[in-house]
């Protein structure tokens, strides 16, 4: 799918996201569970959620950490305004993955979940991000993960999927070093955590 009509079709989408049962059959469930490998020795001051959507991950973020100032990036205009309308208390705009405008080593943690596979330089995605983390920062990626060849019509239409392999590469090649992938939900979502040294 082109970038533009993913766009498109995440701001049409945008008015009744928050109601979907994708919601609470997948997205909360990966929420849950990445959010449970994060640890840290002291309360992160920034946060960062990149393709934040209506912001429900920052809305569990803000329940762990209530002192963290809140970001959400997301190129989906009517996705940004419903998060806005969801949390006036935190920070939104609308921008790709590979292109944030934040300054250079100004954030303590990134997340990412389900938005990868839409990103159209994912690469060029992770090395934004390390640029804006603080040295000690840790980056969480979560997206689908390949299915077997019989199942992959199903991922048809998703946009970039990729291996554990190659999500490692791309951490390496920004200059984050892995600390760990693990698989969510039966093993179709994989989720990479790196570190900015």
């Amino acid at each position: 799918m082109h970038v533009t009509e993913d766009v498109e079709k995440f701001n049409s989408w945008s008015g009744t996201y928050e109601d979907s049962w994708f919601q609470y059959l997948y997205f909360d469930r990966v929420h849950k569970g990445v959010l449970r490998l994060v640890s840290v020795k002291s309360a992160p001051g920034d946060i960062v959620d990149v393709g934040c959507g209506t912001g429900r991950l920052l809305r569990k973020i803000r329940e762990r950490w209530p002192s963290a100032r809140l970001i959400g990036v997301d190129p989906a205009e009517g996705m940004v305004k419903k998060a806005r309308q969801m949390m006036p208390d935190s920070s939104f705009m609308i921008c790709p993955a590979e292109s944030i405008p934040l300054p250079d080593t100004s954030v303590d943690l990134v997340f990412s979940t389900t938005s990868f596979h839409h990103w159209s330089d994912q690469l060029q995605g992770i090395r934004e991000i390390r640029r804006i983390l603080r040295p000690g920062g840790q980056f969480f990626l979560a997206d689908m993960a390949p299915l077997p060849f019989f199942l992959r019509s199903v991922h048809r239409g998703h946009g970039q999927i990729r291996n554990k392999n190659e999500v490692r590469n791309m951490f390496e090649q920004a200059g984050l070093e892995v600390q760990t992938q693990q698989r969510l939900l039966l093993g179709h979502f994989l989720v990479t955590s790196g570190i900015r040294q």
